[in-house]
């Protein structure tokens, strides 16, 4: 067995703040298992809401988690799409069921805690209802081939997802459900991490983080915290769209920069550019934050955050200034997902490109963990990988509050009896017991 890493070293975060969160959560150490209900039940490559809305059994999942030893189970009730799988008012939700309302009382029963993960500015339902709120691009440019000029929306292909067609019904009528889906199709299923999924193409939507999108998201927590018994909200998607160098460059976010910085200020770049991005996420944090601490003050609060290096990526692509975040929010949950981008399943080269990452995100990690003003808890895969892969990561990302896994479909029956080991031999049933 791998050599241990002594994390505790490398943070700088107070420790009562990490045992007063596991008092919170009632165990010594949290073992998660995540779900994506709009995904399918294969991978995370789909939108199959007829899945979600006919054949997603709650029971049958939640009786396997207990049975799995797993404490906490992390269901995402708001996907990329825009989906809200609870009873909503204010939101979309195409699959006709209150999903959320359903795990929770299947959590009560077995006493397994519920944290959600909440999708913030990636919403492609809301890009194609209210275009007026999506990012604006400030530069010509390409992506996946396609050609963009300055002042076009930010709504583009999306990377992995696809849709296939339910038997009997044409495109023209799904498109109604699913007003983002385009008439593209990718045929072929490839090996690379971008060319994984096959179906229709819909595209995706990165929201302004200084629109009415803001105002959404929060009357969406406020229906959320109010109305379920949630042991966490963590928001996913907190930052700009990663891929792209020049957002948002909206008339919204271009004044309220000058009205910051001056107007000799220069956009797109420089240091007051990448401070105002910082800020304007961190300020949706603080909104979230106020939002649902004054509904329930038990309520946890998280983040998601994209390791990569500081400056190049986090700071000036994602707009994700992880002090500020984690100084705001209860808990930070850094996505380590080496083997997303490679995995010894699928033959010698995909394996040592996992490896890579693997060497990557570790080193990543250690030059940059007293970043993190608060708790962490990572969240790492165990689809498209090995169960070599899988238990690696989870001893290697354990940074002292336990680990969490993504995601439930795709996870294999050797993965489980992994699992299930891990928990009895490596994490110990008492610490997993709540008090």
């Amino acid at each position: 067995m791998q050599k241990q890493i002594e994390w505790s070293k490398y943070f700088n975060f107070d420790q009562e703040k990490k045992i007063k969160l596991l008092k919170s959560v009632g165990a010594k150490k949290i073992y998660a298992m995540a779900l994506m209900p709009i995904r399918g039940p294969h991978g995370f490559r789909k939108l199959d809401y007829e899945f979600a809305e006919k054949k997603l059994e709650v029971n049958e999942i939640m009786n396997r988690l207990e049975d799995y030893l797993f404490n906490v189970f992390g269901l995402v009730i708001k996907d990329t799409d825009g989906a809200c799988v609870w009873d909503t008012e204010v939101g979309w939700n195409p699959t006709n069921r209150d999903i959320l309302g359903e795990f929770c009382d299947a959590g009560k029963e077995r006493n397994i805690q519920i944290m959600v993960a909440f999708t913030s500015m990636n919403d492609a339902y809301q890009g194609s209802l209210h275009p007026e709120r999506v990012s604006i691009h400030g530069r010509n440019g390409e992506k996946l081939g396609k050609k963009y000029k300055k002042g076009d929306i930010s709504t583009h292909n999306a990377y992995e997802m696809r849709v296939d067609l339910p038997e009997g019904i044409a495109f023209e009528d799904y498109q109604k459900k699913i007003p983002f889906l385009t008439s593209e199709i990718d045929l072929k299923i490839g090996k690379s991490r971008d060319s994984r999924g096959s179906g229709y193409i819909p595209t995706e939507s990165f929201m302004c983080p200084n629109s009415n999108h803001i105002d959404y998201l929060i009357g969406l927590t406020r229906e959320v915290v109010k109305n379920y018994p949630i042991k966490a909200f963590t928001a996913d998607y907190i930052r700009y769209d990663g891929h792209f160098t020049d957002l948002c460059a909206c008339s919204r976010c271009v004044t309220k920069f000058k009205e910051n910085y001056g107007h000799k200020s220069k956009l797109l770049k420089g240091k007051e550019w990448y401070e105002f991005k910082t800020d304007t996420i961190a300020s949706y944090a603080q909104k979230l934050q106020k939002t649902v601490k004054n509904i329930d003050n038990t309520c946890l609060t998280g983040w998601y955050s994209q390791v990569g290096p500081k400056n190049l990526v986090t700071i000036k692509r994602h707009g994700q200034d992880w002090s500020k975040l984690s100084s705001i929010l209860d808990i930070s949950i850094p996505m380590e997902y080496p083997y997303l981008g490679g995995t010894r399943d699928d033959g010698f080269f995909w394996g040592k490109v996992g490896d890579f990452f693997f060497w990557y995100f570790l080193r990543n990690m250690k030059k940059r963990a007293h970043e993190y003003k608060g708790p962490v808890l990572a969240v790492t895969n165990s689809v498209e990988c090995s169960v070599k892969e899988m238990l690696k990561q989870m001893r290697s990302f354990d940074f002292g509050l336990g680990i969490a896994l993504f995601k439930y479909f795709g996870t294999t029956e050797d993965q489980w009896r992994a699992l299930k080991e891990y928990a009895e031999n490596e994490i110990g049933l008492e610490n997993l017991i709540f008090s």
